[in-house]
């Protein structure tokens, strides 16, 4: 979602008011079990007690307003069982990246299969995965832009060369309060497409503004286009960015690690960010997934204090939410077998943390290739060499500045000798990983398997949006 910028609409979110659903229509055939489509306020006549039970837990439901929303705090021990879409319609996605990791991204994200054949041959809304409400809550839609609000977004990467943009969708869910803030999840859709009907998202969002919903309830649907429609550049992804934001004052909006969700969910999602459903080889990635590789388990990795939902100071990781947080280790390890090589013999592979000099067991008029991973910044590689004669001399080959996140470095048919060290400079400890192997072995580099180049830029149609596209580079 970041770090473009949002406009269109200036994302002006305005409390909504809090009356309730009407009923929706062309909602996903009821293969999703136990999620109902969000409430209404027609009502039947009861027939049986337990239906009156029911009809008094949906009018209960439907006096939900902003001043009875529970306490954030309530989410520490009662955590949301779920998820706001379901695994099986996913592939890929990386936690909340907080502002102390090398390089902080301000949301959450999952992917989608842009080949999946369900999604290829969707022709209406409710064939696309759909997106359920995290819990009880007022729904709140962007306001701005005269109807379209919520429904047609900018997407604004004016800053790239040539510059584009592409169009999508969003909405947030007001599920709890904080100090008298209103807090809320954010589900952010974004296929990397470009929409000329400004109304056509429309259909893929069943709720309206102040619409009072419940836990599972269908909220709507991600449109996931196919490799030929994406615009954009190879590193994008389809995919829905979600975090919690709490509203400060009028304007200002604190966004914050989605660690509202059971221990059983998280380690789910996790799996996922470490494993993709497709290899690493699939199609469908941009460089995103590369936010989540490696990472331990949680909903947030090294944020602030301000980052974090309930308060505290177990600011590294961010899985349970609470003083137990404070444990778990918060080191992000890519194993030295797992960077792409297409094989198991390795002329020399190690992965770790800090400072190191490591010998290599390298013959002379060796012709190899190789692959070096690094999780943070600063960092510095460098061959040292030793002459037959005793002299040494050094080859400089990675120099990251402080700031640098993740980066994947493919080098080919590369000549050494023995007596060859690697110097590793490492003072944060992010991590490393590095493998050699025999020069000409197949390779696999994540992220750049797509075999669709995706439209614009260059090629762009014009940008709806009036604040950035058209302004000079100097400005």
């Amino acid at each position: 979602m970041k770090k473009a910028s949002i406009v269109l609409l200036l994302i002006a979110f305005c409390g909504g008011s809090t009356e309730t659903a009407s009923t929706q229509t062309d909602q996903k055939t009821q293969s999703t079990e136990n999620s109902s489509v969000a409430s209404t306020n027609e009502t039947n006549e009861p027939e049986t007690s337990t239906n009156q039970q029911s009809e008094d837990k949906e009018n209960e439901n439907s006096k939900l307003t902003l001043q009875t929303l529970p306490d954030i705090k309530e989410f520490v021990t009662n955590k949301s069982d779920r998820f706001f879409v379901d695994f099986e319609d996913i592939i890929a996605g990386h936690p909340y990246v907080g502002k102390r990791s090398p390089r902080p991204h301000n949301d959450a994200q999952v992917y989608f299969s842009n080949t999946d054949p369900r999604w290829r041959e969707a022709t209406k809304p409710s064939d696309f995965p759909p997106l359920y409400a995290v819990a009880d809550g007022i729904i709140e839609m962007a306001q701005g832009m005269g109807p379209f609000g919520s429904y047609y977004n900018v997407v604004d990467h004016s800053d790239s060369d040539p510059p584009w943009w592409h169009s999508a969708y969003l909405f947030k869910l007001q599920f709890a309060q904080n100090n008298g803030n209103v807090v809320s999840f954010l589900y952010q859709m974004e296929g990397y497409v470009i929409k000329d009907d400004m109304n056509f998202f429309k259909d893929y969002l069943l709720v309206e503004n102040g619409q009072v919903v419940k836990k599972g309830d269908i909220l709507g649907y991600m449109y996931v286009p196919t490799l030929e429609e994406m615009v954009g550049t190879m590193q994008g992804s389809s995919h829905i960015a979600f975090s919690i934001m709490e509203k400060r004052g009028t304007s200002k909006e604190q966004e914050m690690a989605p660690a509202i969700f059971t221990e059983e969910i998280v380690e789910q999602f996790s799996n996922l960010y470490r494993n993709p459903k497709e290899g690493w080889e699939s199609t469908s990635y941009g460089n995103d997934w590369a936010r989540g590789r490696g990472l331990p388990s949680s909903m947030g990795w090294y944020i602030g204090p301000e980052e974090h939902p309930f308060g505290g100071e177990y600011l590294d990781v961010v899985f349970y939410g609470d003083e137990r947080d404070a444990s778990l280790d918060p080191k992000q390890e890519i194993l030295s077998t797992d960077l792409g090589f297409q094989t198991d013999n390795y002329i020399f592979n190690q992965h770790g943390h800090g400072n190191t000099i490591l010998d290599l067991p390298f013959s002379d008029n060796s012709k190899v290739d190789f692959i070096v991973v690094t999780n943070g910044s600063p960092v510095n590689f460098k061959f040292i060499f030793t002459e037959n004669n005793g002299n040494k001399r050094e080859s400089s080959f990675i120099n990251k500045r402080k700031g640098m996140g993740y980066m994947y470095q493919y080098y080919e048919g590369f000549g050494f000798n023995s007596n060859t060290q690697l110097v590793i400079e490492d003072p944060e400890n992010w991590g490393w990983s590095i493998a050699f192997v025999d020069a000409g072995t197949s390779v696999i580099i994540p992220g750049q398997t797509r075999t669709v180049q995706p439209k614009c830029p260059p090629g762009c149609p014009p940008s709806p949006n009036p604040y950035k596209l058209n302004q000079p580079k100097d400005k």
